[in-house]
């Protein structure tokens, strides 16, 4: 029997770890998506400051 309750024990252990990771992973996944946005973000501002530059040259 005692074979079975560690084995139990070290499941359990296992289980925990998985939902450990599995909240890491979510967290990581949120973190990145908001740097994924953060790059878009900053994109579209240096095209847009290009677009003035193109503009502000042709204009000379």
């Amino acid at each position: 029997m005692e074979l079975i309750e560690r084995l139990e024990a070290r499941f359990e252990q296992l289980l925990a770890r998985v939902r450990q990771l599995e909240e890491e992973n979510r967290v990581l996944a949120e973190q990145k998506e908001a740097e994924a946005g953060k790059k878009r973000e900053v994109q579209e501002r240096i095209e847009a400051l290009l677009v003035k530059v193109q503009a502000s040259l042709e204009e000379r």
